[in-house]
């Protein structure tokens, strides 16, 4: 599929989807004298309730995702050992850029 035509089609189903969102908001309920529930909510609380939830859940992964990784990533060095440890490996290729030139 070229770009363009993946492009129209985002357009157009994002287009339909504001459509959709709009009514089940604003319109779903009044359009009925008794509205149908599910889980005793009606269909614009849980057009409201769904996204909420799905940003809430994103926020707390990416919370998640951080404290996963600042607990399991190693410490970093202290600064006297990486200065040693740098100089080292700074030695060692001296070392070898010498030798190559013999």
């Amino acid at each position: 599929m070229r770009d363009v035509s993946q492009g129209r089609l985002l357009f157009t189903l994002s287009i339909l989807t504001m459509i959709a969102y709009f009514w089940a908001v604003f319109v779903s309920d009044y359009s009925f004298t008794d509205p149908p529930k599910f889980l005793g909510r009606t269909v614009s609380q849980w057009s409201l309730i769904i996204p909420v939830l799905i940003f809430v859940y994103l926020f707390l992964f990416v919370v998640a995702w951080i404290g996963w990784t600042m607990a399991t990533t190693p410490p970093a060095l202290p600064l006297k050992e990486r200065e040693e440890s740098d100089s080292e490996k700074s030695g060692d290729i001296e070392d070898r850029i010498e030798n190559r030139n013999v």
